[in-house]
C-alpha cells in the first residue's frame, strides 16, 4: 500500500511539473489575449520574455535610475538598427501631451542581428 501511495505522489509531481507552462512577461500581456499566450509554444514566450529582458542594455551611467521592469520595449523597438546597437532615448510620463517628453536618460538597443541570434539560441 505504501508503495502505491509513493508512487501515485511521484505521478502527480511529475504530471505537475510538466503542465506548468513558461509564464509571458507582465508588460507583454496586454498585446496578446489569453488565447492566443495560451496557444503560444513555449519557445515563442521565452522570445517575447527575452525581447522585455534582454535586447537593450542600461548604461552603467544609469543603472539605479533606470527600472528594466519599467521599460516596454515595444515603444523603442522600431528604432532598432539591422546591425548596430541603436541609442534611444526614454521617453517621461507627461500628463501634457505638449509638452517634450523625452528624457535624458536612454538605452542601447541590441541590433536586429543580435536579437536574432538570441531568440536562435532560446530553446
Amino acid at each position: 500500500m505504501r508503495k502505491l501511495l509513493l508512487l501515485i505522489a511521484v505521478f502527480i509531481f511529475i504530471a505537475q511539473s510538466y503542465s506548468q507552462s513558461v509564464k509571458i512577461d507582465k508588460r507583454a500581456e496586454k498585446y496578446y489575449t489569453k488565447e492566443e499566450i495560451k496557444s503560444m509554444p513555449p519557445e515563442k514566450i521565452k522570445q517575447i520574455n527575452a525581447l522585455y529582458t534582454k535586447s537593450f542594455i542600461i548604461p552603467d551611467e544609469f543603472k539605479g535610475q533606470i527600472n528594466p521592469d519599467d521599460i516596454d520595449i515595444r515603444d523603442y523597438s522600431r528604432e532598432r538598427l539591422p546591425f548596430d546597437r541603436a541609442k534611444v532615448y526614454l521617453k517621461q510620463k507627461s500628463d501634457r501631451p505638449e509638452t517634450d517628453n523625452r528624457s535624458d536618460k536612454y538605452i542601447i538597443l541590441l541590433s536586429i542581428q543580435e536579437l536574432k541570434t538570441l531568440y536562435a539560441n532560446i530553446k
